[in-house]
């Protein structure tokens, strides 16, 4: 009898240490929280536009910022094309109001993407998801963190591209298969910090080496998706010359948008293992 008292009563302890760490770190500032669960591993730079003080009188749907010739690739291509010795010339967009490329399909129908802004309400709450997609857009690390999480489980990493600045011709030197279980994340174009994420079916993810015009080494990640249906049917003409729901397409991540994966064993100069 005291045995068992005595097994339940380190048990009712050990919860409320779990209970007072759990809390303690529930109220902690998102930096700290990081670095409490992670230690002595750094933020993305992605992300870190989620842990700087937000501007006061900043209203999230009408301040766009400046975007740098890295953020937002918009060159698109086949999975054929990844392999060793590739030339890929990386077109990025320019310009006040853009958005990250997976989201411009759906803003021609409704914008002049290179005259208008685009509202916190347009690009997360009107845009219906298309079919197989789930999205959610995180104003917070933590909230961030716990998408991914609900998603893809507990035993995941974060990683990011690195391209160069004011370079746009690259050489592949190496690919690497993520696998076919991805969230992406991109930082949308405003002065407060949000980020669009979702998760999208029949897709496959790649860490690309690559070899910039003026020789320095770099990595950047690649998504291919296998169903294209719901893509900009015009874009996928002009852009691709095949019809939606045919042949597999891709495009790279932006130096503002990052991919949780499986945690794999991924050698990288860039890496965060997440495992809670």
């Amino acid at each position: 009898m005291e045995l068992r008292c005595l097994v339940i009563s380190i048990s009712l302890l050990f919860a409320l240490v779990l209970a007072r760490e759990s809390h303690a770190q529930s109220s902690l500032p998102d930096e700290d929280y990081w670095q409490a669960v992670w230690p002595n591993t750094p933020i993305p730079t992605a992300l870190q536009e989620l842990v700087k003080p937000s501007p006061s009188d900043a209203e999230i749907h009408d301040h766009p910022t400046e975007i740098d010739g890295t953020q937002y690739p918009k060159t698109f291509f086949y999975e054929e094309d990844l392999y060793p010795g590739k030339i890929m010339k990386v077109q990025f967009s320019k310009g006040l109001f853009k958005q990250p490329a997976t989201l411009i399909a759906w803003l021609k129908k409704v914008k002049d993407i290179d005259k208008e802004g685009y509202t916190f309400d347009e690009l997360c709450i009107k845009r219906e998801p298309v079919e197989g997609e789930h999205k959610f857009c995180a104003k917070s690390l933590r909230t961030l963190i716990g998408f991914a999480i609900s998603k893809m489980g507990k035993n995941i990493q974060v990683m990011s591209s690195s391209f160069v600045k004011k370079q746009e011709q690259y050489t592949v030197e190496g690919v690497q298969n993520l696998g076919d279980k991805a969230v992406m994340c991109h930082g949308l174009n405003f002065q407060i910090a949000v980020f669009y994420c979702h998760q999208v079916h029949e897709i496959r993810a790649f860490k690309v080496q690559l070899v910039a015009g003026d020789g320095t080494k770099t990595q950047a990640l690649v998504v291919c998706h296998s169903d294209t249906s719901g893509m900009n049917h015009q874009m996928l003409h002009q852009i691709m010359g095949v019809d939606p729901g045919t042949n597999p397409v891709c495009h790279f991540l932006g130096t503002k948008e990052i991919l949780w994966v499986p945690n794999l064993a991924v050698d990288t100069a860039y890496q965060t293992n997440i495992v809670l």
